[in-house]
C-alpha cells in the first residue's frame, strides 16, 4: 500500500501510517494516507481487478493479491479517495 500512495504522487507529499487497536470489533486497524492525485469512483470500484492498472509498467495483479492476502486472515481492506486530494486505505485485521 506504501508503494501504490509513493508512486500515486507526482509531486511531493506525505504519507501517513497510522495503527491502531479498534477495542469494539477487537480488529487492528492500520490506514495508509496519501497526498496523492486521487482516483474518480468509477476507477476506485475496479482496483481489485485482476489485470487492471493505471500504470505504465504495473501487471495488476498487486492489490488482487493484497485482497486476498487480507481475506484469508479474515480481515477486510476499504478505500476513500478523491481526485487531487489523495487516497486512504483502511485494512482491519482480527487479532485472533
Amino acid at each position: 500500500m506504501v508503494k501504490n500512495s509513493i508512486e500515486a504522487m507526482d509531486d511531493p507529499g506525505s504519507i501517513l501510517v497510522v495503527s491502531k487497536f479498534d477495542p469494539d470489533t477487537n480488529q487492528v486497524v492500520v490506514q495508509v494516507i496519501d497526498e496523492g492525485k486521487g482516483m474518480p469512483k468509477d476507477r476506485l470500484t475496479r482496483i481489485t481487478e485482476p489485470f487492471y492498472t493505471t500504470k505504465e509498467k504495473g501487471t495488476g495483479l498487486g492489490l488482487m493479491v493484497s485482497h486476498k492476502i487480507i481475506s484469508n486472515h479474515k480481515g477486510s481492506i476499504s478505500y476513500d479517495s478523491e481526485e487531487g486530494k489523495g487516497t486512504t486505505v483502511e485494512i482491519r485485521l482480527p487479532l485472533s
